[in-house]
């Protein structure tokens, strides 16, 4: 009996060590899985330069504006705070007409009213913006119209509706060529 409890002690440290191979393992894992969500949702580029949002100051675009110039390119002023290692595509603006739906609230009471500017990256997207024109209405009085007043009363909402904007945009068109949404007019009573 002696010799069976010898045995089983030579095995117990065996396996022993086999456990704490695996949880060294399994910790290794983690930390590497760990390190490269942080590496993603933290410190990662976005790579798209067509839904890249440059580091623009607001004092920036707004001496564009006052400008006056009517030319979408790249100014001094924007080259100097946009990164240097991704060059800023020239854009154009497409107007879109002023929509006003009723909201999608149980009282049916409440209303919205929206004009809005698009940033497109070719001329050939404004002039295709307007060829499709019936289409563009159709689907954002759709989208709208769908929407509820809690929904659009934060910014969050504004923001979240102005990328499901660009998205129906780039359906209609085919390829991704809205690069920004602009309200122009927003009105929610």
């Amino acid at each position: 009996m002696a010799a069976k409890d010898k045995e089983n002690t030579g095995e117990k440290p065996k396996r022993s060590k086999l456990k704490i191979i695996f949880l060294i393992l399994f910790l290794i894992i983690l930390l590497i899985g760990g390190s490269i969500a942080f590496w993603w949702f933290k410190l990662r580029q976005p790579g798209d330069a067509l839904t890249a949002v440059p580091n623009v100051p607001a004092a920036s675009v707004g001496q564009d504006a006052a400008a006056g110039t009517g030319q979408t390119g790249t100014s001094p002023a924007r080259q100097d705070s946009a990164p240097t290692d991704m060059p800023r595509p020239a854009t154009s603006m497409a107007t879109l007409p002023t929509v006003t739906v009723n909201l999608a609230d149980a009282a049916g009471d409440r209303y919205l009213r929206v004009g809005m500017e698009v940033e497109v990256s070719t001329p050939d997207a404004v002039r295709e913006l307007d060829a499709q024109a019936p289409k563009v209405r159709d689907a954002i009085i759709i989208l709208l119209s769908g929407k509820t007043y809690a929904e659009l009363s934060t910014a969050d909402g504004k923001m979240l509706l102005k990328n499901e904007v660009a998205a129906r945009l780039n359906q209609i068109l085919g390829t991704p060529r809205v690069v920004r949404i602009y309200f122009t007019e927003f009105v929610v009573q």
